[in-house]
């Protein structure tokens, strides 16, 4: 097993989970960011894994984009940290 760190920037999530910070525990066949979503919502429900998916949701491990490290498919390692923000739009 695994430990992660989830931190969450994003204030609807933050209602959800009820905290800012969440450790999450997750065996090493399933340490990937779309492991980590699956072990969210199973312990939050679906309505939190459809918050994640929404296009102004921008994760980042280890302060790096997931999108440039392989989407869902980029590996957790013992000790990561997965922020949760909201992407930064102007106008």
């Amino acid at each position: 097993m695994i430990k992660v760190k989830l931190v969450l920037i994003e204030g609807s999530l933050r209602r959800i989970l009820g905290e800012k910070e969440v450790l999450f525990e997750i065996s090493e066949n399933r340490a990937t960011i779309k492991g980590l979503l699956e072990e969210i919502a199973a312990k939050y429900g679906d309505k939190t894994l459809e918050v994640l998916l929404k296009p102004e949701i921008s994760i980042l491990l280890n302060g790096q984009y997931v999108e440039f490290l392989g989407g869902g498919d980029a590996k957790l390692s013992d000790g990561d940290r997965v922020a949760i923000i909201p992407s930064i739009a102007g106008g």
